[in-house]
C-alpha cells in the first residue's frame, strides 16, 4: 500500500531541522498502522510526505504502486482524492454546517447535488451524526467535530486514511469512541489507516503494527504485541517505561532480590501458570505489579514478581515459565 524508501526532509533556517533522516517503511494494505514517537520525532512530517503536503528532499514515496514524489497539478489532486486526512484540531469550516463541511470536498470535485446529498447522508449515518447535519461547529462537542472530520475525509471514498494526532484534543471517553469508529471503518470499508500519535494507549487500542520514530529515524517496526512486550530499541523501551514496563522500586533493586518481569500473551493470559509454578517447583512468589489487558484483540498479562528459593529451584522455575512460552526478563 505505502512504501517509503530513504525519505529525507530538512527544514532550512539558522538552525536546520532534520525532520526525517532516511526513512524506510512499508505499510501493508488493509491494516491500522501506528506511528509513535515523542514531540519532534518527525511523525507529522512523515505523514504529510505520504500525501505530498510536504515534499521530501530525497527518497521515494510509493502509494498504491504509484511513485507520487514528482506528481503535480491535476494528477496530484486526483491521487489526493484517494487519501483522506483528519487532524488534531479538526480544521472544520466554522461558517458551514455539518452537512456543508462533509459536502465540501465533493463540491470541489464537481459532484452533482443529488449525489452529494446521498453521500453526505450515508456518511453522517456512518459516524452517528445524522441528527446534527444542520448544526455548526461551534454547537458541537470535540468528539462530534472529529466525527465530522472523519466523514469529510471519507467523502471522496479514499483507499487510505491518515490520522495526525486525531485524538490528542479529546478526553479519554471520547477518544475511545472515536477509536472504535476508526476500527469499524477499517473493518467495514477495508480502509488502510495510518495513525500518528504520542499516546501508547491509542496504539494498544486499535493498531495492528507500529513504527517507533525518534530524531527523524525509524527505531523499530513490528506487530504491536511484539513491540510492546518485547521492545528491542532504546526508544521503544523508553516510551513503554511506566506503561507496560513498570520500573523496579529502588529499595527492591538494592536488596538484591530475584526480580522477574513476566509477559503472558494470548491464551497464556488465561491459564493458571503461576499457581502451577508455586505448586510444582517449591518456590515462593511475591507479586509486586500486575496488569491484565489486551492489544486490539490479543489478551496479554504483565507481572513483576519477586521469587524466593534456592538458586537451583529458581533456575528450574524460570525454565518452566519459558517452556510455557512466558516471556521472562530477569531484572535483578
Amino acid at each position: 500500500m505505502i512504501r517509503l524508501n530513504n525519505v529525507v526532509k530538512t527544514f532550512p533556517g539558522k538552525t536546520a531541522v532534520h525532520a526525517l533522516q532516511g526513512i524506510d517503511l512499508h505499510i501493508p494494505a488493509g491494516q491500522i498502522f501506528g506511528i509513535i514517537g515523542q514531540s519532534g520525532a518527525g511523525k507529522s512530517t512523515l505523514v504529510r510526505c505520504i500525501n505530498m503536503l510536504e515534499r521530501p528532499d530525497e527518497g521515494e514515496v510509493w502509494v498504491n504502486g504509484l511513485l507520487i514524489n514528482n506528481l503535480g497539478g491535476r494528477r496530484l489532486r486526483d491521487e489526493r482524492k484517494k487519501i483522506g486526512m483528519i487532524f488534531q484540531h479538526f480544521n472544520l469550516l466554522k461558517s458551514r454546517t455539518v452537512y456543508k463541511n462533509i459536502a465540501f470536498p465533493l463540491e470541489l470535485a464537481g459532484f452533482p447535488k443529488g449525489e452529494i446529498a446521498a453521500r453526505v447522508k450515508s456518511l453522517a449515518e456512518l459516524v452517528g451524526l445524522e441528527d446534527r447535519l444542520d448544526a455548526y461547529p461551534s454547537q458541537l462537542s470535540g468528539g462530534q467535530k472529529q466525527r465530522v472530520g472523519i466523514a469529510r475525509a471519507l467523502a471522496t471514498e479514499p483507499d487510505l486514511l491518515l490520522c495526525d494526532e486525531a485524538t490528542s484534543a479529546l478526553d479519554p471517553e471520547t477518544t475511545k469512541s472515536v477509536l472504535q469508529l476508526l476500527r469499524r471503518i477499517n473493518s467495514e470499508l477495508g480502509l488502510t489507516i495510518v495513525l500518528i500519535t504520542h499516546e501508547m494507549a491509542v496504539i494498544q487500542e486499535i493498531c495492528d503494527r507500529v513504527a517507533v520514530l525518534e530524531d527523524g529515524r525509524v527505531q523499530e517496526v513490528g506487530t504491536v504485541v511484539d513491540v510492546f512486550t518485547r521492545p528491542r530499541s532504546t526508544a521503544a523501551k523508553r516510551m513503554l517505561q511506566g506503561f507496560l514496563q513498570p520500573t523496579v522500586p529502588d529499595k527492591l533493586a538494592e536488596a538484591g532480590k530475584k526480580l522477574l518481569r513476566l509477559t503472558f500473551i494470548d491464551q497464556k493470559a488465561h491459564q493458571p501458570i503461576m499457581s502451577r509454578l508455586v505448586r510444582e517447583h517449591n518456590v515462593d512468589v511475591n507479586i509486586l505489579f500486575g496488569r491484565i489487558d489486551q492489544m486490539k484483540d490479543t489478551p496479554f498479562g504483565v507481572l513483576m514478581v519477586e521469587m524466593d528459593g534456592d538458586s537451583e529451584q529458581i533456575d528450574t522455575a524460570v525454565q518452566f515459565l519459558q517452556e510455557q512460552q512466558v516471556e521472562v526478563e530477569v531484572l535483578g
